[in-house]
Protein backbone atom coordinates (compact mmCIF):
# COMPACT_ATOMS: atom_id res chain seq x y z
CA UNK A 1 0.00 0.00 0.00
CA UNK A 2 1.07 3.46 -0.86
CA UNK A 3 1.64 6.48 1.89
CA UNK A 4 -1.57 7.90 1.07
CA UNK A 5 -3.73 5.27 1.76
CA UNK A 6 -2.28 4.52 4.73
CA UNK A 7 -3.05 8.21 5.63
CA UNK A 8 -6.26 7.73 4.40
CA UNK A 9 -7.32 4.49 6.69
CA UNK A 10 -5.78 5.93 10.01
CA UNK A 11 -7.70 9.73 9.37
CA UNK A 12 -11.05 7.69 8.88
CA UNK A 13 -10.25 5.55 11.88
CA UNK A 14 -9.40 8.10 13.92
CA UNK A 15 -12.32 10.18 13.01
CA UNK A 16 -14.78 6.74 13.51
CA UNK A 17 -13.49 5.95 17.05
CA UNK A 18 -13.28 10.50 17.67
CA UNK A 19 -17.45 9.70 16.84
CA UNK A 20 -17.74 7.13 18.53
CA UNK A 21 -16.54 7.90 22.28
CA UNK A 22 -17.83 11.82 21.69
CA UNK A 23 -21.67 10.74 20.95
CA UNK A 24 -23.20 10.29 24.19
CA UNK A 25 -24.70 7.15 24.68
CA UNK A 26 -28.31 6.31 24.93
CA UNK A 27 -28.79 6.08 29.31
CA UNK A 28 -27.13 9.47 29.04
CA UNK A 29 -29.62 11.12 25.94
CA UNK A 30 -32.57 9.81 28.18
CA UNK A 31 -31.36 11.25 31.46
CA UNK A 32 -30.78 14.65 29.53
CA UNK A 33 -34.90 14.10 28.33
CA UNK A 34 -35.81 13.65 31.67
CA UNK A 35 -33.49 17.04 33.22
CA UNK A 36 -34.83 19.30 30.20
CA UNK A 37 -38.52 18.08 31.34
CA UNK A 38 -38.56 19.19 34.39
CA UNK A 39 -37.34 22.51 33.76
CA UNK A 40 -39.76 24.22 32.25
CA UNK A 41 -40.06 28.07 34.24
CA UNK A 42 -42.14 29.68 31.26
CA UNK A 43 -44.89 29.54 29.17
CA UNK A 44 -42.89 31.23 26.42
CA UNK A 45 -40.71 27.68 26.59
CA UNK A 46 -43.86 25.40 26.72
CA UNK A 47 -45.18 26.81 23.62
CA UNK A 48 -41.53 27.22 21.70
CA UNK A 49 -41.39 23.05 23.00
CA UNK A 50 -44.70 21.98 20.89
CA UNK A 51 -42.32 22.75 18.04
CA UNK A 52 -40.43 19.67 16.68
CA UNK A 53 -36.96 20.88 15.81
CA UNK A 54 -35.27 17.67 13.38
CA UNK A 55 -31.77 17.63 13.54
CA UNK A 56 -29.64 16.76 10.45
CA UNK A 57 -26.12 17.14 12.17
CA UNK A 58 -24.84 18.69 15.15
CA UNK A 59 -22.59 20.43 12.58
CA UNK A 60 -24.84 23.50 12.18
CA UNK A 61 -23.80 25.00 8.50
CA UNK A 62 -23.96 20.91 7.33
CA UNK A 63 -27.38 20.86 9.13
CA UNK A 64 -28.86 23.90 7.63
CA UNK A 65 -27.74 22.52 4.24
CA UNK A 66 -29.20 18.91 5.05
CA UNK A 67 -32.35 20.56 6.12
CA UNK A 68 -33.20 21.47 2.34
CA UNK A 69 -32.22 18.53 0.36
CA UNK A 70 -34.95 16.51 -0.15
CA UNK A 71 -32.72 13.12 -0.03
CA UNK A 72 -31.93 13.96 3.40
CA UNK A 73 -35.44 14.44 4.39
CA UNK A 74 -36.11 10.90 3.08
CA UNK A 75 -33.53 9.44 4.65
CA UNK A 76 -34.26 10.83 7.79
CA UNK A 77 -38.03 9.38 7.34
CA UNK A 78 -36.41 6.09 6.73
CA UNK A 79 -34.50 6.46 10.32
CA UNK A 80 -37.41 7.71 11.73
CA UNK A 81 -38.88 4.71 10.93
CA UNK A 82 -36.67 2.10 11.65
CA UNK A 83 -36.16 4.06 14.90
CA UNK A 84 -32.72 4.73 14.86
CA UNK A 85 -31.07 7.26 17.09
CA UNK A 86 -28.79 8.41 14.01
CA UNK A 87 -28.51 11.69 12.21
CA UNK A 88 -28.15 11.89 8.32
CA UNK A 89 -24.55 13.19 8.60
CA UNK A 90 -23.78 10.25 11.12
CA UNK A 91 -25.84 7.54 8.52
CA UNK A 92 -23.75 9.17 5.42
CA UNK A 93 -20.15 9.45 7.42
CA UNK A 94 -20.73 5.43 8.50
CA UNK A 95 -21.62 4.69 4.71
CA UNK A 96 -18.44 6.94 3.70
CA UNK A 97 -15.92 4.83 6.05
CA UNK A 98 -17.40 1.03 5.45
CA UNK A 99 -17.10 2.32 1.22
CA UNK A 100 -13.55 3.77 1.60
CA UNK A 101 -12.32 0.91 3.32
CA UNK A 102 -14.34 -1.96 0.94
CA UNK A 103 -12.67 0.21 -1.84
CA UNK A 104 -9.01 -0.10 -0.93
CA UNK A 105 -9.70 -3.91 0.28
CA UNK A 106 -11.26 -4.50 -2.93
CA UNK A 107 -8.34 -2.89 -5.25
CA UNK A 108 -6.09 -4.78 -3.31
CA UNK A 109 -7.43 -7.79 -4.31
CA UNK A 110 -8.74 -6.92 -7.28
CA UNK A 111 -6.66 -4.16 -8.89
CA UNK A 112 -8.17 -4.30 -13.02
CA UNK A 113 -11.35 -3.50 -14.10
CA UNK A 114 -14.51 -1.66 -12.01
CA UNK A 115 -15.00 -4.54 -10.73
CA UNK A 116 -12.03 -3.88 -8.24
CA UNK A 117 -14.62 -0.96 -6.82
CA UNK A 118 -17.38 -3.44 -6.22
CA UNK A 119 -16.67 -4.54 -2.42
CA UNK A 120 -16.36 -0.36 -1.62
CA UNK A 121 -19.83 -0.68 -2.97
CA UNK A 122 -20.82 -3.90 -1.05
CA UNK A 123 -19.34 -2.84 2.81
CA UNK A 124 -21.03 0.75 1.86
CA UNK A 125 -24.29 -0.42 1.52
CA UNK A 126 -24.26 -2.19 4.99
CA UNK A 127 -26.04 0.97 6.79
CA UNK A 128 -28.48 1.50 4.41
CA UNK A 129 -29.78 -2.87 4.03
CA UNK A 130 -29.32 -2.34 8.17
CA UNK A 131 -31.44 0.36 8.32
CA UNK A 132 -34.17 -1.08 5.57
CA UNK A 133 -34.12 -4.44 7.86
CA UNK A 134 -35.23 -2.50 11.06
CA UNK A 135 -37.67 -0.13 9.20
CA UNK A 136 -39.01 -3.56 7.30
CA UNK A 137 -38.90 -5.42 11.24
CA UNK A 138 -40.80 -2.39 12.71
CA UNK A 139 -43.60 -1.98 9.85
CA UNK A 140 -44.10 -6.00 10.73
CA UNK A 141 -44.74 -5.49 14.40
CA UNK A 142 -47.46 -2.25 13.35
CA UNK A 143 -48.89 -4.54 11.00
CA UNK A 144 -49.11 -7.67 13.20
CA UNK A 145 -50.33 -5.55 16.44
CA UNK A 146 -52.62 -2.91 14.49
CA UNK A 147 -56.22 -5.72 14.84
CA UNK A 148 -55.42 -5.51 18.60
CA UNK A 149 -55.38 -1.71 18.64
CA UNK A 150 -58.34 -1.48 16.36
CA UNK A 151 -60.40 -3.50 18.74
CA UNK A 152 -59.24 -1.80 21.43
CA UNK A 153 -60.20 1.88 19.66
CA UNK A 154 -63.85 -0.15 19.16
CA UNK A 155 -63.89 -1.35 23.16
CA UNK A 156 -62.79 2.20 23.82
CA UNK A 157 -65.84 3.84 22.23
CA UNK A 158 -68.18 1.18 23.39
CA UNK A 159 -67.38 2.29 26.79
CA UNK A 160 -68.10 6.40 25.90
CA UNK A 161 -64.76 7.05 24.98
CA UNK A 162 -64.19 9.65 22.09
CA UNK A 163 -61.62 8.74 19.36
CA UNK A 164 -59.22 11.13 20.49
CA UNK A 165 -58.88 9.36 23.97
CA UNK A 166 -59.12 6.32 22.59
CA UNK A 167 -56.58 7.20 20.47
CA UNK A 168 -54.73 7.89 23.60
CA UNK A 169 -55.86 4.66 25.19
CA UNK A 170 -53.82 2.70 22.34
CA UNK A 171 -51.05 4.63 23.17
CA UNK A 172 -50.95 3.96 26.06
CA UNK A 173 -51.63 0.13 26.52
CA UNK A 174 -49.87 -0.99 22.65
CA UNK A 175 -45.92 -1.06 22.41
CA UNK A 176 -43.98 0.15 19.45
CA UNK A 177 -44.20 1.32 17.36
CA UNK A 178 -48.34 1.72 17.19
CA UNK A 179 -48.10 2.85 21.00
CA UNK A 180 -45.56 5.84 19.90
CA UNK A 181 -47.26 6.51 17.01
CA UNK A 182 -50.14 7.07 18.51
CA UNK A 183 -49.31 9.15 21.02
CA UNK A 184 -47.69 11.05 18.31
CA UNK A 185 -51.10 11.52 16.69
CA UNK A 186 -52.74 12.55 19.81
CA UNK A 187 -50.31 15.08 20.56
CA UNK A 188 -50.86 16.77 16.90
CA UNK A 189 -54.51 16.25 18.20
CA UNK A 190 -53.85 18.17 21.25
CA UNK A 191 -52.24 20.91 19.77
CA UNK A 192 -55.02 21.90 17.27
CA UNK A 193 -53.68 20.01 14.04
CA UNK A 194 -56.72 19.54 12.01
CA UNK A 195 -58.75 15.83 12.44
CA UNK A 196 -57.98 14.81 9.30
CA UNK A 197 -54.54 15.55 8.77
CA UNK A 198 -52.87 14.49 12.13
CA UNK A 199 -54.11 11.01 10.89
CA UNK A 200 -53.17 11.24 7.07
CA UNK A 201 -49.11 12.31 9.16
CA UNK A 202 -49.31 8.85 10.66
CA UNK A 203 -50.01 7.16 7.25
CA UNK A 204 -46.43 9.09 5.69
CA UNK A 205 -44.53 7.84 8.41
CA UNK A 206 -45.80 4.31 7.98
CA UNK A 207 -46.85 3.78 4.52
CA UNK A 208 -48.73 0.59 5.22
CA UNK A 209 -51.41 -0.56 3.36
CA UNK A 210 -52.94 -2.15 6.58
CA UNK A 211 -53.05 1.18 8.23
CA UNK A 212 -53.74 3.03 5.22
CA UNK A 213 -56.90 0.82 5.38
CA UNK A 214 -58.14 2.21 8.59
CA UNK A 215 -57.46 5.26 8.10
CA UNK A 216 -59.02 5.72 4.80
CA UNK A 217 -62.29 3.82 6.71
CA UNK A 218 -62.15 6.80 9.87
CA UNK A 219 -61.89 9.54 7.52
CA UNK A 220 -64.89 8.13 5.09
CA UNK A 221 -66.97 7.62 7.88
CA UNK A 222 -66.28 10.85 9.27
CA UNK A 223 -67.87 12.55 6.56
CA UNK A 224 -70.23 10.40 5.49
CA UNK A 225 -71.44 9.41 8.88
CA UNK A 226 -72.89 5.52 10.43
CA UNK A 227 -71.89 3.30 12.85
CA UNK A 228 -67.66 3.40 13.60
CA UNK A 229 -67.72 0.75 16.05
CA UNK A 230 -69.62 -1.66 13.88
CA UNK A 231 -67.38 -0.58 11.02
CA UNK A 232 -63.68 -0.83 13.34
CA UNK A 233 -64.83 -4.50 13.99
CA UNK A 234 -65.20 -5.22 10.34
CA UNK A 235 -61.82 -3.81 9.79
CA UNK A 236 -60.05 -5.61 12.33
CA UNK A 237 -61.82 -8.80 11.27
CA UNK A 238 -60.22 -7.71 7.90
CA UNK A 239 -57.09 -6.73 9.05
CA UNK A 240 -56.80 -10.17 10.83
CA UNK A 241 -57.24 -11.98 7.68
CA UNK A 242 -54.56 -10.56 5.95
CA UNK A 243 -51.87 -11.27 8.64
CA UNK A 244 -53.04 -14.74 8.88
CA UNK A 245 -52.82 -14.85 5.11
CA UNK A 246 -49.14 -12.72 4.68
CA UNK A 247 -47.99 -15.35 7.20
CA UNK A 248 -48.99 -18.04 5.04
CA UNK A 249 -47.48 -17.29 2.03
CA UNK A 250 -44.19 -16.35 4.18
CA UNK A 251 -43.78 -20.16 5.14
CA UNK A 252 -44.53 -20.67 1.50
CA UNK A 253 -42.11 -18.64 0.31
CA UNK A 254 -38.95 -19.31 3.00
CA UNK A 255 -37.35 -21.81 0.94
CA UNK A 256 -37.41 -19.57 -1.86
CA UNK A 257 -35.96 -16.90 -0.15
CA UNK A 258 -33.24 -18.68 1.86
CA UNK A 259 -31.95 -20.17 -1.59
CA UNK A 260 -31.97 -16.77 -2.92
CA UNK A 261 -29.96 -15.47 -0.01
CA UNK A 262 -27.81 -18.61 -0.49
CA UNK A 263 -26.90 -18.43 -4.35
CA UNK A 264 -26.35 -14.73 -3.91
CA UNK A 265 -23.83 -14.99 -1.00
CA UNK A 266 -21.93 -18.24 -1.42
CA UNK A 267 -19.62 -17.22 -4.88
CA UNK A 268 -18.13 -13.90 -2.65
CA UNK A 269 -17.97 -15.86 -0.10
CA UNK A 270 -16.20 -18.65 -2.06
CA UNK A 271 -13.53 -15.70 -3.23
CA UNK A 272 -13.02 -14.32 -0.34
CA UNK A 273 -12.24 -17.63 1.34
CA UNK A 274 -9.79 -18.63 -1.63
CA UNK A 275 -7.69 -15.28 -1.53
CA UNK A 276 -7.32 -15.81 2.20
CA UNK A 277 -6.16 -19.22 1.92
CA UNK A 278 -4.73 -18.83 -1.17
CA UNK A 279 -3.41 -15.44 -2.11
CA UNK A 280 -3.43 -14.34 -5.40
CA UNK A 281 -5.37 -17.82 -6.67
CA UNK A 282 -7.49 -15.64 -8.31
CA UNK A 283 -5.75 -13.20 -10.39
CA UNK A 284 -5.82 -14.82 -13.39
CA UNK A 285 -9.53 -14.22 -13.67
CA UNK A 286 -8.86 -10.44 -13.55
CA UNK A 287 -5.44 -10.38 -15.53
CA UNK A 288 -7.07 -11.63 -19.03
CA UNK A 289 -9.95 -9.88 -21.13
CA UNK A 290 -11.87 -13.82 -21.49
CA UNK A 291 -11.85 -13.81 -17.29
CA UNK A 292 -13.26 -10.20 -17.20
CA UNK A 293 -15.84 -10.48 -19.20
CA UNK A 294 -16.80 -14.19 -17.77
CA UNK A 295 -17.04 -12.03 -14.17
CA UNK A 296 -18.96 -9.28 -16.00
CA UNK A 297 -21.26 -11.70 -17.14
CA UNK A 298 -21.92 -13.50 -13.61
CA UNK A 299 -22.23 -10.21 -11.76
CA UNK A 300 -25.30 -9.52 -14.24
CA UNK A 301 -27.06 -12.87 -14.49
CA UNK A 302 -26.66 -13.00 -10.70
CA UNK A 303 -28.41 -9.43 -10.36
CA UNK A 304 -31.23 -11.17 -13.30
CA UNK A 305 -31.57 -14.07 -11.46
CA UNK A 306 -32.08 -12.05 -8.30
CA UNK A 307 -34.68 -10.56 -9.92
CA UNK A 308 -36.37 -13.13 -10.99
CA UNK A 309 -36.58 -15.05 -7.53
CA UNK A 310 -37.84 -11.60 -6.02
CA UNK A 311 -40.35 -11.75 -8.97
CA UNK A 312 -41.28 -15.41 -7.90
CA UNK A 313 -41.73 -15.36 -4.26
CA UNK A 314 -43.33 -12.07 -4.41
CA UNK A 315 -46.93 -12.39 -3.80
CA UNK A 316 -49.12 -9.51 -3.12
CA UNK A 317 -51.52 -9.78 -0.57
Amino acid sequence: MSVITIFVILLVVAFATAAYFIEPSEAEKRTRQRLAALHRPTTEEIEEGIVREVTFSRISFINRYLQHNKVAMHLHLMLEQANLQWTVSRFVFYSADLMIAGAIVGRWWIPLGIVGWFPGLLLGSVPLAWVLYKRSARMNRLIMTLPDAVDLVSRALRTGYALPSALVMVADEMSDPLGPEFRRTADELNYGLPFREALLNMVRRFPVSDLNILITAILVQKETGGNLIELLDKIAAVLRARVHLQQKVKVHTAQGRLTAGILVALPFALFVLLNLIKPGYTDPLFESDFGRKIVYAALAAMVLGILMIRRIIKIEV
